[in-house]
C-alpha cells in the first residue's frame, strides 16, 4: 500500500472535525440561558428536574465540581445558580450544550438539567448518560439542610 493512501483517512477525519466545528459555531445558542424545553420528538435532548436538601448555591457548586472533573468540557458561563457548559465528544468533537439551573422552591432546592446536542438527529444516548452520571454523583453527596422560603 502506498503511503499517500494511508493519509486519506486521516485527511477525511481532520476535514470532518473542521466542518463539525464550523457547523457547531453556526448553531451555537444565542445565550447561556437554559432552554424552556427539549424540541418535540428530539432524539438528541434530555432534561431532568431534581430536588435536593442543600441550598441552591451548594447544589450548583457540587454539580460544577462534577463538570470540572469531566474531560472535553468547557464552562462557557456560570454564576452561583446557573451555568452553561459545552461538552465535546471524543472522536469527532461534536458540541453538546449542558445547562444547570438551581433555585429554591416549595419542594426544596430544584436542579434543572438540560443536555442537548447541537448537531444531528440522535445523540446515541450520550446526553441521557451524562445526566445519569451527574445524578449518581449528586446522590452520593450529603448536603447541609437548607430551608427554602419562596
Amino acid at each position: 500500500m502506498r503511503r499517500e493512501y494511508f493519509l486519506i483517512p486521516v485527511a477525511i477525519w481532520l476535514v470532518s472535525i473542521f466542518l463539525i466545528q464550523i457547523l457547531g459555531a453556526i448553531y451555537a445558542p444565542d445565550s447561556s440561558v437554559i432552554p424552556d424545553e427539549c424540541p418535540k420528538n428530539s432524539g438528541n435532548c434530555e432534561r431532568e428536574l431534581l430536588f435536593y436538601s442543600g441550598s441552591p448555591e451548594s447544589v450548583h457548586s457540587a454539580a460544577l465540581e462534577w463538570v470540572d472533573a469531566q474531560t472535553m468540557a468547557s464552562i462557557i458561563d456560570s454564576n452561583n445558580t446557573e451555568s452553561h457548559t459545552v461538552f465535546r465528544t471524543s472522536w469527532l468533537m461534536f458540541p453538546d450544550d449542558f445547562y444547570l439551573t438551581s433555585k429554591c422552591t416549595q419542594s426544596g432546592t430544584s436542579l434543572q438539567i438540560h443536555s442537548e446536542s447541537r448537531l444531528g438527529l440522535s445523540d446515541l444516548g450520550v446526553n441521557s448518560n451524562r445526566i445519569d452520571e451527574l445524578v449518581e454523583y449528586l446522590d452520593n453527596i450529603e448536603f447541609e439542610p437548607h430551608i427554602c422560603s419562596s
